[in-house]
């Protein structure tokens, strides 16, 4: 819409001098014509008055025929003046104004495209639509897809609108695409290199890049979130587990306090960063130089029993790895256990435990809604990439829950 209001508005602008040169060379021409005819008139008046010397004897004949002459030549100078203007008048470049127009429409259309709102205005619409649609609507992945599209062509002509960086990196989360997730927040990073919640982001997401595991770069990323926000939840649920991992029990029970103290008690969050606490002070407590393993303090609580096995159609080799984790229906893709064996095992029986978490306080027993998830590694890493081969069980209530899941790897990851 606003398009056209530019197009339309500066055609308006183009056409308006014509228009009145237009109005201009009509009242011109009119006057020239007046002219013409007054001229012929003062001409032939001449004429009869000499004539009439000529008859009374105060002129001869040749007198009289220069006389004419000179008044034909007066006459004929002032017809080529008139004829001169009126070329002039029709030379002004009307003709022009077709070809004006015509490039105006085209450049204004082309401009817009380049910097105008026209992409926005189509990512703006189809949010709405996906707003407006059922959770369970089969449209739903299609129109994903096509906004994510949309807005990665978006981002590389406006590079510094942190809104769609962060929303392509939800959507990779939501994917369990953690590697583009963390560049979609480096990228908006480069936008706000101080906003905490950014930070806070991007360390979590390196965090799980990393095979949950406290690399350097994590902990630079950690630590700067931490500087810009000290009582951000997510990145004191970081550091407590950063401090659990270096066996400061102490300081990893202080930070989930803090990052507990933010949440709805009634929340998994909650709960979870309770199990961590609790892990914290037990630990802190026995922690005496006995060596015992965090696994070995308490009994197992919640088990999961797997049949899993690899379609024939699945192309693998006997090495490749296979990853199980159970993760969370809805919300972070965090794996609350998991496990890998090889694809020389398969098939076989695997068994998720709560004492299979990757990340204190946050296992099997903190979640009441999961899924389970099998994935044959075509790198070797725990991160999903595009193209490999993958199983993914139905909703699973762990209070409800009895029996075994059936799980067989034959769906590819688009």
């Amino acid at each position: 819409m606003m398009l056209w209001i530019l197009i339309l508005t500066a055609l308006g602008f183009l056409a308006y001098p014509f228009v009145v040169e237009q109005r201009q060379s009509t009242v011109s021409l009119d006057e020239q014509k007046n002219r013409k005819n007054t001229n012929v008139r003062l001409f032939k008046e001449q004429q009869d008055q000499l004539q009439q010397q000529q008859n009374r004897g105060e002129i001869d004949s040749e007198q009289y025929q220069r006389l004419v002459m000179d008044a034909q030549r007066l006459l004929l100078a002032n017809t080529e003046l008139d004829v001169t203007g009126g070329s002039a008048i029709a030379g002004t470049g009307r003709w022009l104004l077709p070809l004006l127009l015509i490039g105006t429409f085209a450049s204004t259309w082309a401009i817009y495209s380049d910097i105008g709102a026209a992409e926005d205005e189509k990512i703006a619409a189809l949010m709405n639509k996906i707003a407006t649609l059922e959770a369970q609507s089969t449209d739903i992945p299609e129109l994903n897809q096509e906004l994510v599209s949309t807005i990665e062509d978006r981002v590389k002509k406006r590079t510094s609108n942190l809104y769609y960086w962060v929303i392509l990196a939800q959507a990779a989360i939501a994917e369990n695409k953690m590697l583009a997730a963390s560049n979609y927040f480096a990228s908006a990073l480069e936008v706000e290199p101080q906003d905490s919640q950014l930070l806070a982001q991007y360390a979590e997401t390196l965090f799980l890049v990393d095979a949950n595991k406290f690399t350097q770069r994590v902990r630079v990323a950690v630590d700067k979130a931490f500087a810009a926000d000290s009582n951000n939840q997510t990145v004191l649920g970081l550091k407590g587990i950063e401090a659990f991992a270096d066996k400061n029990f102490v300081l990893a029970e202080t930070y989930w306090l803090g990052a507990q103290s933010q949440v709805n008690p009634e929340s998994g969050v909650f709960k979870g960063l309770q199990v961590g606490i609790d892990r914290a002070r037990e630990f802190n407590e026995d922690h005496s130089g006995s060596g015992a393993d965090v696994s070995q303090l308490s009994a197992v609580q919640v088990e999961l029993r797997i049949d899993l096995s690899l379609d024939v159609k699945v192309p693998s080799r006997p090495d490749q790895r296979v990853f199980i984790a159970a993760v969370r229906e809805s919300g972070p893709p965090m794996p609350l256990a998991a496990k890998k064996i090889l694809v020389s095992q398969l098939p076989m029986r695997v068994v998720l435990t709560d004492k299979d978490a990757l990340i204190p306080g946050q296992d099997l027993t903190t979640e009441t809604k999961i899924k389970v998830v099998a994935r044959l590694s075509n790198s070797g890493s725990a991160t999903p990439q595009s193209g490999e081969w993958e199983a993914t069980s139905e909703s699973i209530d762990l209070q409800a829950f009895e029996g075994e899941i059936i799980l067989v790897i034959d769906r590819q990851r688009p």
